[in-house]
């Protein structure tokens, strides 16, 4: 099946989010890369995908940079982490540059703009708790 998808440029919003969230829910995904970099997506689109990410087990590369995330959002994908190692399939690597979010949040665990999974919850507890 598709492992890599790159949805970036395509003025995906909170509406188009649904459709993903169903998307990675289903049996027949197989999806380990999901690229949504320069989009729409704010806080409640990043909510409605962690309900679809934290059931699904295959996606292990999270791309979000770019979109309209603020700390509320940062906090959210944080839980969705949790969960999905709780679940013993981890996200590894979540990237957010250059959204709205308070950068102090994410900057300190980036390694070329990029979160890894141990680092963002290690952070984030720093400044989200």
């Amino acid at each position: 099946g598709l492992r890599y998808i790159d949805l970036g440029w395509t003025d995906i919003g909170n509406a188009e989010c649904e459709t993903i969230s169903d998307a990675l829910t289903s049996e027949e995904c197989s999806l380990v890369f999901l690229g949504l970099s320069v989009n729409q997506i704010d806080d409640e689109g990043v909510a409605v995908l962690c309900a679809g990410l934290e059931k699904n087990t295959t996606i292990k590369y999270l791309e979000l940079s770019q979109n309209e995330i603020t700390d509320s959002g940062v906090k959210t994908i944080r839980r969705c982490v949790e969960r999905r190692a709780e679940l013993g399939s981890p996200l590894q690597q979540v990237w957010m540059r250059g959204n709205p979010a308070n950068t102090a949040l994410y900057t300190g665990c980036m390694l070329n703009g990029q979160f890894t999974h141990t680092s963002i919850l290690s952070v984030i507890e720093q400044y989200c708790t």
